[in-house]
């Protein structure tokens, strides 16, 4: 292991080459939370110049079916890379997992490459995708796995010797990005990307809403439309009903509520929609990572229907609340925002501190 100094001590790392999966950022920005902090993460442990991002597999193109695999006339560069190690990550344990990387990982074995499975989650918690992939396991599994959420861990802590429950690598990012301030006061985020942003009302307490909270002082009602309120009792399904809905007429939505300035992020750069998009004032959409951390390390409150908006604002030590229900939420949930989905919630930094220090200590003791 080559020593690295810093802080006027010599650190040593681990010299193994290692290629990290990243891209998909444009369909879904919180890809790029996590991948951020898996940079982070992987070189505090391995030689920094010989840890690289590659972009993940051709089955992931828009518009390509992913249970299908990837797409045959693409060329699979993961199975062509000399490296030591290719690094998973996210919820990647999808019933199309095996169909887009077992013939890769196959590959990579015959090469004597071994794998790992970063920051592991699951979409959905399927009895039969999981039979699969464990099965799988059995003759190729990874040589190093941390979980996300609880669930995830005690699904696959008996089919992996080396497995850590951990917690999702978006609460890296405040290691990886330092943000800058703004001239724009307090912000809230409101991010609704699946269902059309609710009306809200400050201190009129009497008023008939759908939901309410309070912070800082205040009491704050959200009234959902039409579409919207189907859109609370489910995950993913309002989807495509959002971006149809969008050419229709909307109201107004204000560029303060209360005392706040607001700013509306939109995780989906691709498909673009304007008119879904750009639909309100103060609205922001970008195919990079980068500004979303800026935006939400500044936002005193994110109120959103996006799991990985919450886990980002709540990693720079600021209030969140989720308005969905998801199976997703576990990686919220195991950093202490079990009430995420009720309320504004904040965690204990020193808490989320040391759980991060545990998850590298523990990289850092295995045996590469």
């Amino acid at each position: 292991m080559p020593p690295v100094k810093g802080g006027g001590m010599e650190i040593f790392m681990i010299d193994k080459r290692v290629a990290y999966i990243g891209g998909c950022w444009s369909t879904n920005v919180g890809n790029g939370f996590f991948n951020l902090g898996a940079d982070y993460v992987l070189k505090q442990i391995f030689n920094n110049d010989k840890v690289n991002m590659v972009m993940d597999q051709s089955a992931f193109t828009p518009g390509w079916t992913r249970k299908k695999g990837n797409i045959p006339w693409a060329v699979n560069y993961w199975e062509h890379l000399n490296v030591d190690y290719v690094v998973l990550l996210g919820p990647i344990l999808s019933e199309a997992f095996l169909s887009i990387w077992k013939p890769t990982l196959d590959t990579l074995k015959s090469r004597n490459i071994r794998y790992m499975i970063l920051s592991a989650g699951m979409m959905k918690y399927d009895d039969e995708v999981i039979s699969e992939i464990k099965a799988y396991f059995k003759s190729n599994p990874p040589y190093v796995m941390t979980t996300r959420d609880h669930e995830t861990y005690e699904m696959f802590k008996d089919d992996v010797i080396r497995i850590f429950d951990g917690i999702c690598f978006a609460f890296y990012v405040p290691d990886y990005y330092k943000p800058f301030t703004t001239d724009l006061g307090d912000v809230m985020a409101i991010n609704f990307d699946k269902i059309d942003e609710p009306i809200f009302y400050v201190d009129e307490p009497d008023r008939k809403v759908d939901a309410e909270f309070e912070f800082e002082g205040h009491h704050y009602g959200m009234k959902f439309k039409g579409l919207a309120g189907i859109g609370l009792k489910t995950d993913r399904f309002t989807d495509a009903l959002i971006y149809a809905s969008s050419p229709l007429p909307r109201s107004r939505r204000p560029e303060k509520i209360g005392d706040f300035a607001v700013i509306r992020p939109d995780h989906r750069y691709n498909p673009m929609f304007i008119r879904k998009v750009f639909r309100y004032s103060n609205s922001f959409c970008a195919d990079i990572p980068h500004t979303y951390a800026n935006i939400y390390a500044n936002s005193k409150l994110t109120i959103s229907d996006r799991v990985h908006a919450c886990a980002l604002t709540l990693a720079y030590g600021n209030s969140a609340y989720l308005l969905a229900k998801t199976g997703r939420s576990g990686l919220l949930t195991r950093v202490g925002a079990e009430e995420i989905t009720e309320h504004p919630v904040k965690i204990d930094m020193e808490y989320l501190s040391s759980e991060k220090r545990k998850l590298i200590d523990w990289m850092k003791s295995v045996e590469w």
